[in-house]
Order: structure tokens, then sequence, then C-alpha cells
């Protein structure tokens, strides 16, 4: 089955080429589309590959997939942070997934950080994703075209799309699998924040997302923080 990768940025020229090259050398069979939430586009402005699909939309996660899920061919899409690195049998492990009857599953969160903090957390998110089947979007989710359609696809909305989306997917009965293989995601949001601040920080934002408030009004404390 067809990959296709969708990767949302914003002001990532540093390193998407890097990303671009690294997916590209795990598997070339795979469809990438990067979606530019500048509406200058000053990301896929640099990317020097003419195979990847390079759009635009309004900034936001929620639509800049949804953008890029249009544009797809592949009978799997693929949902990948540009700070966010594949292990290296990360297409195998999704086809085997899939064949083995998981419609969406996500893999294991590594964050690329030497400190037992973040050992934690990456614990912590193992328990969360066991319980209650919560991955987030730096997990690289994945899905079949199918089951993300039947849905109605990626939630537009300006913060926590990931988790509307696994809400749904979750409630439609579509069988979930956790991969055993983390990613490497940049430990910048918490370098950047503090560990203990960003952690409740984003506990926070969930609670408040699971208790009624709207996207919208969280989207604006997450950008005043």
């Amino acid at each position: 089955m067809k990959i296709s990768v969708i990767i949302p940025v914003l002001h990532e020229q540093q390193q998407i080429n890097t990303l671009i090259s690294h997916l590209w050398s795990m598997n070339s069979a795979i469809e990438i589309i990067v979606v530019d939430g500048d509406s200058g586009g000053s990301t896929i402005a640099v990317i020097t590959d003419p195979a990847v699909i390079c759009l635009t939309a309004t900034q936001g996660r929620g639509n800049q997939l949804a953008t890029g899920c249009q544009s797809a061919t592949g009978e799997i899409i693929l949902m990948l942070h540009a700070d966010t690195l594949l292990p290296a049998d990360a297409f195998d492990s999704i086809q085997t997934s899939i064949a083995q009857g998981a419609d969406w599953g996500a893999f294991r969160l590594g964050i690329d950080a030497p400190s037992l903090s973040y050992r934690i957390i990456e614990h912590t998110v193992d328990l969360r994703c066991k319980l209650f089947t919560l991955p987030y979007g730096d997990q690289a989710i994945f899905v079949t075209n199918t089951a993300l359609q039947k849905v109605g696809g990626v939630p537009t909305i300006p913060l926590m799309e990931d988790v509307e989306l696994a809400r749904q997917l979750r409630k439609a009965g579509y069988t979930f699998t956790l991969v055993p293989d983390q990613v490497s995601t940049s430990a910048r949001r918490w370098q950047k924040d503090g560990v203990v601040l960003r952690t409740l920080r984003n506990w926070w934002l969930l609670l408040r997302y699971l208790r009624g408030s709207s996207p919208e009004k969280l989207e604006k404390l997450y950008r005043l923080n």
C-alpha cells in the first residue's frame, strides 16, 4: 500500500530538506507532501526536490494536515512533524501493522535529549497511549485513508487536532496499534519552556479541551504562554 507522508510546517527552513532526504533514503516509493502555514511559503521556498508536493494552507496543524490529505494519493496517511525523525524500519512497520488488522496507529515517543526527565515523559506517553488510546502528533500518527475519510478527515481546528482525531477514530471503533519502535523528536519545546512547565501546560490544555473549551480559545492561550 502506498504511503503519503504529510508534513505541516511553519518556519522550518533549516531542517526541511534534511528531513526530506532522510525520508527518501528510507523509502523511495512514498509520497511526500509539505504544507506550509506561512502564506508566503517561506519553508516550501527552500525545498529543492521537485518530487515533493508543496502546498500552503491557513496556519494551524489541523488546517495544514487537512489540506495535505486532499492531495494525498496513498492508501495510508502518515502525519509527521518537521522536527521528528522516524525509526529505521518505520514504513515496513506501518505496512505490517495495517496488514495485521490495524486501522491506525502511532510510534512510541522518543525525545532527542539525554536527561532522565525526558525518559519519564516517554514512559508517561507510553502509558497514556496504552490506557486511553491517545497518541499525540509528535508520535507520527498514521491511518488508512479509508478510516480517515469515514470519520470526516483531520479536524480543521487550530489546536488539539491530534486529540480530536484520536477520539473520533476510537469512537468509530477503528483498531489502534502502538508500534514498539520510537521516533526521535526534538526536545526544543521542552528546552524552551522547561520540562516541568511544558508538561504541566500540555496537561492543562488537554484537560480544558476534554472539559469542553473551544480549540480557538485554547490556541490563543497557547500562544500567550
